[in-house]
């Protein structure tokens, strides 16, 4: 009777062990693809996903591309649950009107597609640049739907929300950080002043893009932080040298160069609606520029 048991569960073990080979192979039908936003298995390299609600996030703005650029190309991200194919395929969407701010001359949607051999594909953006986006975001919020290419993969991983701006966020509001500020931007005040009285986002960007510093640097005018570009720092208290706002002065320039004669102005401050004025040697300030 012990043997027989034995032979019993051995024999049920080898069957097991038959099954499990026998489920673990698994064989994707490409016509039952699904589309999908990324997910949590994304992570590494799309990290967008919310788990709790069950969207996508992509946040944007136009701080990442020049003010002399006024349309950004954005893709939302998407993907397929099964194998690529080599053909394009078509992604097929719907916005919903309640969750979304954008108006429609704020941005288009110039196509969505998974590409031939890839299972990652986009619905591409175009947005366009917007004063009112200066000091608030708009969204457009994104849903999957059926198309004759692909069918949606699951509920879970249905929704998107593209969200964008042109807000700069601020230096800190301490003296030296300040000082570095009226260093560069020429304006009634000293170059030692702490006033921020005529800071405006739209100098404080183009000082970041003529000098190639990222949206997150701003160095303090006594000893500064090391310029990204050179590794040492470029202040030297009421030393400073106008090698920056020479920079900028070209940078101005060639900005009007390119918007038939129009300079850039401030766009908040003391001298909102006025040109921006580089402070280099031998500059003299002009109230009504």
């Amino acid at each position: 009777m012990k043997k027989r048991l034995q032979i019993l569960l051995f024999i049920m073990v080898i069957l097991s062990f038959a099954g499990c080979k026998k489920d673990s192979i698994m064989i994707f039908d490409i016509n039952d693809s699904g589309v999908l936003f990324p997910g949590a298995g994304d992570g590494a390299v799309y990290k967008g996903y919310n788990s709790s609600e069950k969207i996508y996030y992509v946040n944007e703005s136009f701080l990442n591309i020049p003010l002399t650029q006024n349309t950004y190309i954005v893709d939302f991200p998407v993907r397929v649950s099964g194998d690529s194919v080599s053909r394009d395929r078509v992604v097929a969407y719907e916005i919903d009107p309640e969750k979304s701010t954008a108006l429609p001359t704020q941005y288009k949607i110039i196509d969505a597609v998974i590409p031939a051999g890839k299972r990652y594909g986009r619905i591409r953006f175009e947005l366009t640049r917007d004063e009112a986006l200066n000091n608030s975001s708009v969204a457009v919020a994104i849903n999957l739907k059926d198309s004759k290419d692909l069918k949606v993969g699951s509920n879970q991983y249905m929704k998107g929300l593209l969200t964008w701006s042109n807000m700069l966020a601020m230096y800190p509001a301490t003296a030296n950080f300040i000082r570095t500020y009226n260093c560069i931007i020429l304006t009634p005040l000293t170059k030692t002043s702490t006033a921020n009285t005529y800071y405006s986002p739209n100098a404080h960007k183009a000082v970041l893009d003529a000098l190639g510093w990222p949206i997150n640097y701003w160095p303090t005018y006594t000893n500064g932080l090391a310029d990204p570009s050179t590794g040492t720092s470029p202040i030297f208290g009421a030393f400073y040298t106008d090698l920056y706002a020479k920079k900028l002065k070209d940078y101005l320039d060639a900005y009007e160069l390119a918007n038939n004669g129009e300079r850039l102005k401030h766009n908040a401050g003391i001298d909102i609606g006025k040109a921006i004025q580089p402070r280099v040697t031998g500059a003299i300030y002009i109230p009504n520029l």
